[in-house]
């Protein structure tokens, strides 16, 4: 949509550019037409082949005339444009033209071949100029079509940024998320807030110690624990915990069965295992 847009600005500064020559063609032919009474007489042309004779090289005349700014019918050019005119000798290399001053617009090249007995032969050649900045060439053109496709390309590239800086940054805050809960069952552990949730995702009312054992089941990938690692974890140094150990899984199995679909169960009294109920 962008290059659209350029595209389109491009094609209506080269239509403006087109517009400025047109109008400098209609202003010069309409001002030599009035003037030709004065530049094209045989007195003038007879001043012109003296004036080359005493150069000894070609004439030329340029600047603002009044009547040539007044037949332009853009307002913008009044002020920036010019006349120019050429005097040359027949046969002279007619390389004046050749070259358009930088920054301006040139019109097509006017040429009238005097047919005078006194100046048979001298040509007089008209141009008008404009000098049209990038900023005015800019003002003359339609941008309104260039301008909307460029404000719904940048509303649409704003768009999209924020939407997958957003969509990225709400991936990265649920793979975070995921990272930090543990789930098996219906029941998860979050290790960022040290809890459980059940399926209604309510914390779970656990003492310390009960947790800490729930912890222990779900970071062993077995879901399985001795009771000597059991004991030693959580009472290092006791001699005999079995009876603790005893109490603690008898009052964590209910509050385990009622808020999820996991159970604990003994192996051979030697361990035991959290498993999802069949």
């Amino acid at each position: 949509m962008i290059l659209l847009s350029f595209g389109f600005g491009y094609r209506s500064y080269s239509q403006a550019e087109q517009r400025v020559v047109s109008d400098l063609n209609q202003a010069l032919q309409r001002t030599v037409l009035q003037n030709k009474g004065l530049w094209l007489n045989a007195d003038t042309i007879q001043t012109y082949a003296k004036l080359q004779e005493v150069i000894g090289a070609p004439v030329s005349v340029n600047g603002s005339h009044r009547a040539f700014t007044e037949a332009l019918s853009i307002t913008g050019l009044k002020d920036v444009s010019t006349l120019s005119l050429h005097i040359l000798k027949k046969n002279s290399p007619a390389t004046v033209f050749n070259e358009i001053p930088a920054g301006c617009l040139a019109s097509d090249t006017l040429v009238w071949l005097s047919t005078t007995a006194d100046a048979s032969g001298l040509t007089l050649s008209f141009r008008g100029y404009a000098r049209c900045s990038a900023t005015m060439l800019f003002s003359l053109s339609k941008q309104t079509i260039p301008a909307t496709l460029l404000l719904a390309a940048l509303l649409w590239g704003g768009f999209t940024f924020f939407y997958f800086h957003r969509h990225t940054k709400t991936n990265a805050s649920n793979g975070q998320q995921q990272e930090n809960f543990i789930t098996f069952g219906n029941l998860s552990l979050s290790l960022q807030e040290a809890c459980f949730y059940n399926e209604q995702q309510e914390k779970l009312k656990l003492t310390p110690m009960q947790y800490t054992l729930m912890e222990m089941f779900y970071l062993s990938s077995s879901h399985l624990l001795f009771k000597s690692d059991i004991c030693q974890s959580l009472w290092p140094g006791k001699d005999n915990a079995d009876e603790t150990l005893y109490t603690l899984i008898r009052r964590l199995k209910p509050i385990v069965e009622d808020n999820s679909n996991l159970r604990i169960t003994t192996d051979r009294g030697r361990a035991y295992g959290l498993e999802i109920k069949t």
